[in-house]
């Protein structure tokens, strides 16, 4: 069985050198094929792996709180009402909660941030002092703002590194210099180190103000955008989640859970969500790909069609000479599944580049770290979906080459 096997491949592989352009043209409607699902799948997995990068520098015991509106039947209750979280629901969460550490609470607005004729349009983030003691927060010059300018409101900010660039010239300290953010005027104490953008968003564009600053001269309200709880420690954060929803509960008056108007989340809850819309956002446009595979599919089948009847006097001789019929049907089996192995390798290859060269272009603009990458199991079940279709595509021709009468072979034109 090995010699016959042997036997069909060399014969399958001198037949795809003797007919190049037709190879070639066989071959090309796998490559374009498996370029898209590679392609896809590189630049899916490559943007999971920066986003999951990403989340995993933030603090693993750290739940995000996010006011909401209501939903019911998929649909907005209340008229899509968002109720922002107040500084007695912060107080509430210091006194009540026994496993946590920490309670940062945030408001965010959107302003125009000028120093002379340079403008810059930012987002304003008022918090307290201790934000800048968590993960991945790091001052390139200056300081936080203290305890006492967040009491008395103080107009001071910390700035992005794209703010000072937008703000100040190159050769200019930044520090002790005065902006304007609104109608209020800023003295910069402190000025983030760059990080690069984001998904979601760039700490590098924004404005860092005290958040009583942010209440009393910016928004002119006291709203609360979001609550940052950190727990004592990793093991204990499922007890500090259960008792953040419900003294909040309690407070925002929530006797159906149903209807919670607030989401809290926590880090493996973010990164099982943004791994399962990347895994179906890969899915469903790998599948989509899959259907140029299936025309190349009905391609290869016409081809060998043609192949067998062009061939019918070379298959006539071989039976003459003793071969059985099951040898020549796996030789034109090996010949159909060769055409789309090796357009597979070629497919995996280009569909990498592709995706390497899209991961680069977007990481220029986007100024994230972004790799392609095919996790092998993938790279092995296009490569098999392609040999398999390959044969199967080949299976009609075959079987029909096998059946010729060798008589009748040898005398086709």
């Amino acid at each position: 069985m090995n010699s016959v096997f042997l036997s069909s491949l060399r014969l399958a592989w001198r037949s795809m050198l003797t007919h190049k352009f037709r190879t070639i043209l066989t071959v090309t409607g796998v490559i374009i094929g498996l370029t898209g699902v590679i392609a896809i799948i590189s630049m899916g997995e490559g943007m999971k792996a920066a986003v999951m990068a990403q989340f995993s520098g933030y603090g693993s015991n750290w739940l995000y709180i996010m006011p909401q509106s209501v939903q019911q039947g998929g649909q907005a209750w209340g008229h899509g009402r968002v109720e922002p979280f107040k500084m007695a629901d912060i107080e509430a969460l210091k006194q009540e909660a026994e496993h946590v550490d920490f309670v940062l609470p945030g408001a965010f607005s959107g302003a125009r941030a000028q120093r002379g004729n340079n403008r810059y349009n930012t987002t304003v983030q008022g918090t307290i002092p201790e934000y800048f003691e968590g993960p991945g927060i790091e001052l390139e010059k200056g300081r936080a703002f203290n305890e006492r300018e967040q009491k008395g409101a103080s107009r001071v900010a910390v700035i992005g590194a794209t703010v000072r660039e937008r703000l100040f010239e190159d050769f200019e300290d930044p520090i002790g210099q005065m902006f304007n953010l609104g109608s209020n005027n800023f003295t910069v104490v402190g000025v983030l180190k760059k990080k690069g953008q984001s998904f979601g968003g760039s700490e590098d564009t924004m404005v860092l103000i005290p958040l009583t600053t942010m209440q009393h001269r910016v928004t002119g309200n006291d709203d609360i955008s979001f609550i940052v709880v950190i727990s004592m420690d990793l093991k204990s954060l499922p007890d500090a989640k259960e008792e953040v929803t419900q003294i909040l509960r309690k407070r925002r008056r929530i006797a159906d859970p149903t209807k919670e108007n607030f989401q809290v989340m926590s880090l493996d809850d973010t990164l099982e969500f943004a791994n399962k819309f990347f895994n179906g956002v890969i899915m469903v446009f790998g599948f989509m790909s899959m259907f140029a595979l299936l025309v190349s599919g009905i391609n290869i089948m016409n081809i060998m069609l043609v192949t067998v009847t062009e061939r019918s006097r070379e298959v006539g001789l071989r039976m003459a000479l003793g071969a059985q019929r099951p040898a020549v049907l796996l030789q034109f089996l090996i010949e159909a599944g060769l055409l789309t192995l090796v357009g597979g390798i070629l497919g995996v290859a280009a569909g990498w580049g592709v995706g390497a060269l899209v991961g680069n272009i977007l990481s220029s603009h986007m100024g994230v770290e972004w790799a392609a990458w095919v996790p092998l199991r993938y790279i092995l079940i296009a490569m098999g979906f392609s040999v398999i279709l390959g044969m199967f595509s080949g299976l009609y021709p075959a079987y029909r080459a096998s059946r010729l009468d060798p008589v009748d072979a040898m005398r086709a034109d």
